[in-house]
């Protein structure tokens, strides 16, 4: 079965910077200076893992058995009739998926003997962390980002697609088998993307609704602006890609087995919280606001937050600054969820 081409307006899509030579031991300071996507070719070809995939699928089957801790893994099955598309169902009242818990072994033996049907069901693992269930494959493939203490994870499947969406942390994603095609876009386009729901998503973040693949024009024709802006990353076995966080990224997978290892980490301390938690909380106390409340909160929240400059409390005296302190200490920060925590039940 050949792979699965974009539609037709993707294939002029510009190409990701690419660097070479970049390697484990100075990746993070490489990265530091980019606030845009970078591919990174054969960051990663000397894995063991890597090598394993450019043999065959069987070997990067056996590689990761080898690996596997034996816990069942989350196995999302589709039909042929989804094309691979990780999405909601007709209704948006479910997925069009069934997800559940089986033996690594079974989901990949269910791939690898579905290789050559006519029409190619959907099997695909989503992110499962190394720790947990792969927890000799960090040591075994180092990426060289334990100092920000990632989170890795595994993905794998067959020739799906990831709907476009976002994550908050930064992300080092190596490819290990088969070849990825990534469709990036910039934060500023989430208008353009026509975002689903915020608590009900196929893979728990929110997702572009614009089919990549079949864009519908008359029902998202903001979609157009959106790729005037968009940038294509194709990775082969041993290539990694480096995506900031809150870049939309479209992901599809174009081999027989497919599998990525991604390294999410943040630039701010955990204990500050998820931001996702204060647009939810905004979504609760200023969402329903009259327009000219809401617009007062605005300048607020440029005030404090987004057009916030270092020294910006300095008129005030220094043991008042309270949580306009920078930067915000651990003990001032727990304080202030605690008071949040016990707002909210109010």
């Amino acid at each position: 079965m050949t792979a699965r081409k974009p539609f037709i307006e993707t294939a002029n899509l510009p190409t990701t910077l690419e660097l070479s030579g970049v390697t484990p031991g100075d990746v993070l300071q490489t990265v530091a200076d980019f606030s845009r996507p970078v591919i990174l070719r054969d960051f990663c070809t000397h894995f063991p893992a890597v090598q394993a995939g450019k043999k065959s699928p069987e070997v990067m089957s056996e590689y990761l058995l080898k690996q596997y801790s034996g816990n069942p893994v989350i196995g999302c099955y589709g039909g042929a009739d989804t094309g691979g598309r990780i999405f909601y169902n007709e209704d948006m009242s479910g997925f069009n998926f069934d997800s559940r818990r089986v033996p690594l072994g079974d989901l990949l033996e269910d791939i690898l003997s579905s290789t050559g049907a006519a029409e190619l069901p959907m099997r695909y693992m989503p992110s499962s962390e190394v720790s947990y269930w792969f927890p000799h494959f960090a040591a075994a493939n180092d990426a060289g980002v334990n100092s920000v203490s990632p989170i890795g994870s595994l993905w794998l499947g067959n020739r799906v697609r990831v709907a476009a969406h976002y994550d908050f942390p930064n992300n080092l994603a190596c490819n290990i088998a088969g070849r990825r095609r990534f469709t990036l876009l910039p934060p500023a386009q989430i208008a353009n993307l026509y975002p689903g729901p915020l608590e009900f998503a196929p893979g728990g973040q929110e997702v572009s609704l614009v089919d990549f693949h079949n864009p519908d024009f008359e029902r998202f024709p903001r979609f157009r602006e959106a790729l005037a802006h968009a940038q294509v990353a194709e990775l082969d076995a041993g290539d990694a890609l480096y995506i900031p966080g809150m870049w939309w990224h479209h992901v599809e997978s174009l081999g027989v087995l497919n599998v990525l290892y991604t390294h999410w980490w943040r630039d701010s301390a955990a204990y500050m919280g998820r931001p996702t938690n204060a647009l939810l909380h905004a979504v609760l106390g200023l969402r329903n606001l009259p327009a000219p409340q809401r617009k007062a909160w605005k300048a607020l929240f440029d005030y404090y937050i987004f057009d916030a400059e270092e020294g910006a409390a300095d008129h005030i005296a220094p043991r008042a600054r309270g949580i306009l302190q920078q930067p915000l200490g651990i003990d001032a920060a727990m304080q202030l969820r605690a008071k949040l925590q016990n707002d909210l039940k109010r």
